[in-house]
């Protein structure tokens, strides 16, 4: 005789609590349970709370049953404990069970896996079961490292094309999509942690939820250590406009982006970068000013909120509130990297518009540095304007790096910076490098570095190659007048008015250093920036950047081309390599011009042939040959 239960359980849901709060009853029931399956957990941990509801699935009748829950730490495979409850259902009712498990004398504990079983005792059957995941903070870290963000968009369910906005009025079903790497921590684990997609609808009002763990799309994206996160969407004629998407791990926000259904064209791509940054804090208005900005359209000066004051105006560095560089200004942000040697050309660089250092690819020591700078200032600011004694933070600084790492870029951020709050008066960047501080006659050298000290007054002398100045084995050499020229004007305190900064590699820097004390005396070790090489996926997406701001799009054989490319590049690169230039150069010199003559030899003209870079684009590396007894890898030991 088959016997079935009349009751089912149609959901669980979980709640870890801590020592503060109280395992009540009554407080048990209100704990904010949802459908999240893996727990961060840390020394404070004190149970979990468990719900389900439970449904009488006879239409006619009443139920009266004994339910049954214990949990199984699937781990040490043994049961940690099991409760029993009595419910009774109406017909066609239900009831929300609540109870708890405590971790004391339980067991209970982080980095293990625990399955609640759920049974009709009545009836002897089984109702439902579902497994969790306890993460152990201790040992795990913080969750916003757990994994790398790479990109982000939407995929018709129809398709496997990914649009970074949409042209669409009428119903549709779309998925939210974010590619992760997980890092060294995730790979250890007997399963990825999951991750929770919120999409904020664009009545500003309705917020659909989502926990998944990331998946891969195919057998290379194992290869490339790409995993894949969707949740389904729909949209309607009612629920059209800017969306927001944020991807959390933890309730940690790690990533995010906005997109509009209801833009002029169907804009395929993706979102990364920095264009992948989760906001500080969702509001609708924020998210059409950033759905605007994204794609450059004219908001309006109206809408474009005007500083206050000078906190304010460092506020906004901070808060990343940029409109980004003119198309005059290269700057790695958008992938268009900062040629230096374009600078060195010119006699004064004016400052790019008002744009964030969180936009620029990597430099994370760089940013962390300039990080406290900012806040010095800003402290420095503050005491000021209340009539308080302020010890200036000195700004003559090093920037020790390859070509093509970003330091003019970076100089210029720093004068716009400095200039609103009010260190300098003007903020503009005057570039020179030896040839350009030598004079015509020998011992005029001090007229040259004069000249570019007085140009610079307000703002900011970057000399680039400094090291170049210093010339131990010739003791004609006319660099030393230039050196003597630049301490002399670095002693005299009573001028606070102006930057000086030194740039070049490492290695000849610091041996420039150590043979004229007196700047190590002017310019000290907090003000020494390191800019490390760029990394090959910190190349891969300053290309992206570039192509996207171009209006070019890789197929998925192009992109795998591109990274094995810049793969190999990197692996042996010398000490001249030049980061993001070599990036920009390989682009605009190889790709785009054998992308031009397949498209024209093929006659074509429709917009996809002119934008879609194809693998046969991308040159393929050339054979590696061994480095000359000069040429040495940056990085490494000679």
């Amino acid at each position: 005789m088959n016997i079935k239960s009349p009751i089912s359980v149609d959901i669980i849901q979980f709640y870890t609590y801590n020592c503060d709060e109280t395992d009540d009853s009554a407080f048990i029931e209100r704990f904010p349970y949802d459908d999240r399956h893996d727990f961060l957990v840390d020394g404070n941990f004190a149970g979990i709370a468990v719900r389900i509801e439970v449904c009488n699935n006879r239409p006619d009748k009443g139920a009266r049953r004994n339910i049954s829950l214990t949990l199984v730490d699937m781990t040490l495979r043994c049961t940690v404990a099991t409760q029993t409850v009595k419910v009774n259902l109406a017909a066609d009712g239900y009831k929300d069970v609540c109870l708890n498990f405590p971790a004391e004398p339980s067991g209970i504990a982080g980095d293990h896996t625990y399955k609640l079983a759920v049974r009709d005792q009545t009836a002897g059957l089984p109702l439902a079961e579902s497994v969790i995941h306890l993460l152990d903070k201790s040992t795990m870290g913080d969750p916003t490292e757990w994994y790398r963000i790479c990109d982000g968009g939407i995929r018709p369910s129809w398709g496997n094309d990914v649009y970074r906005s949409l042209n669409t009025i009428d119903t549709h079903e779309y998925l939210v999509r974010f590619v992760v790497s997980p890092e060294i921590c995730c790979l250890l684990l007997p399963v990825m942690p999951e991750l929770e997609v919120r999409l904020y609808y664009p009545d500003g009002e309705n917020v659909k939820v989502f926990f998944r763990e990331p998946f891969c799309c195919n057998p290379e994206s194992y290869k490339d250590n790409r995993w894949t996160i969707e949740c389904p969407f729909g949209t309607a004629g009612d629920i059209n406009g800017v969306f927001y998407a944020e991807l959390l791990c933890m309730e940690y926000p790690v990533a995010g982006f906005v997109f509009d259904s209801l833009s002029d064209e169907d804009i395929r791509g993706v979102w990364f970068g920095h264009e992948i940054e989760p906001m500080d804090e969702y509001s609708l208005p924020d998210a059409k000013a950033l759905i605007d900005r994204r794609f450059n359209r004219d908001i309006g000066a109206d809408s474009i909120p005007e500083a206050d004051s000078l906190d304010d105006a460092i506020d906004r560095f901070l808060a990343s509130q940029s409109e980004g560089p003119d198309d005059d200004d290269a700057s790695l942000a958008d992938g268009r990297a900062e040629t230096e040697d374009s600078l060195e050309e010119a006699s004064e660089v004016k400052c790019a518009p008002f744009m964030s250092l969180d936009h620029l690819t990597g430099l994370r020591a760089v940013k962390e540095k300039l990080s406290v700078y900012e806040r010095v200032v800003r402290f420095n600011r503050m005491r000021s304007d209340k009539g308080l004694s302020v010890a200036a933070a000195p700004l003559h600084s090093m920037f020790l790096g390859s070509p093509g790492t970003g330091k003019t870029t970076v100089a210029k951020l720093i004068g716009k910076m400095l200039h609103q709050a009010g260190v300098l008066s003007e903020g503009h960047v005057v570039v020179r490098e030896r040839a350009s501080l030598l004079g015509q006659n020998y011992n005029s050298e001090s007229e040259k570095t004069l000249e570019a000290i007085e140009k610079a007054q307000g703002g900011i002398l970057f000399i680039d190659e400094a090291y170049q100045l210093c010339q131990p084995n010739d003791p004609r050499d006319p660099g030393r007048f230039v050196i003597e020229t630049l301490l002399t004007a670095l002693s005299d305190d009573t001028n606070r008015d102006w930057m000086l900064i030194l740039a070049g590699y490492p290695d000849e820097m610091k041996r420039m250093s150590d043979m004229n004390p007196g700047f190590k005396s002017r310019i000290p070790e907090a003000n020494i920036y390191t800019f490390d090489d760029f990394t090959e996926a910190e190349l891969m997406e300053i290309a992206e950047n570039y192509l996207v701001r171009n209006n070019y799009t890789l197929t998925s054989g192009a992109r795998k081309a591109l990274i094995a490319r810049l793969k190999a590049d990197y692996e042996r690169r010398v000490k001249n390599f030049g980061n993001a230039r070599h990036v920009m150069n390989m682009i605009q010199t190889e790709i785009l011009p054998a992308m031009a003559v397949r498209v024209v030899g093929e006659g074509m003209t429709d917009d996809k042939s002119l934008t879609e870079i194809q693998e046969a684009d991308i040159p393929a590396a050339a054979p590696m040959t061994a480095p000359t007894p000069l040429s040495r890898r940056v990085g490494f030991a000679v």
